[in-house]
């Protein structure tokens, strides 16, 4: 429940919470979010990899090569994982706000 854009407190009168605040969001956001959030993650993950290439001149580490050793291989691996979870949770964020309708209700 998001009440960012209400003040319940004065809407109660008395200074308790008499009303909620209901958030519908648009069912065509469900379907827009998962496909932002994969393309987000693939641009993010791009940009990532050109950074490390251009800042170390090198290609980023592959988890699969037998050649990167295993510490590298997880900490590259938790930097492009980390990143683009913030990115997905970003997007979805972003979206329900953008696509939500907040109703305030007397409880």
């Amino acid at each position: 429940m998001d009440n960012t854009d209400v003040d319940l407190e004065d809407l109660s009168g008395d200074g308790t919470a008499d009303v909620q605040v209901e958030v519908e969001v648009n069912p065509i956001m469900h379907l827009i979010a998962p496909i932002a959030a994969i393309a987000v993650t693939i641009v993010v993950r791009n940009l990532i990899n050109k950074g490390y290439e251009k800042s170390t001149g090198k290609k980023p580490p592959e988890a699969r090569d037998p050649r990167v050793s295993a510490v590298r291989a997880i900490l590259w691996t938790a930097t492009i994982t980390t990143a683009a979870a913030v990115a997905e949770v970003a997007v979805y964020r972003i979206i329900n706000k953008v696509g939500a309708e907040r109703k305030v209700v007397k409880a």
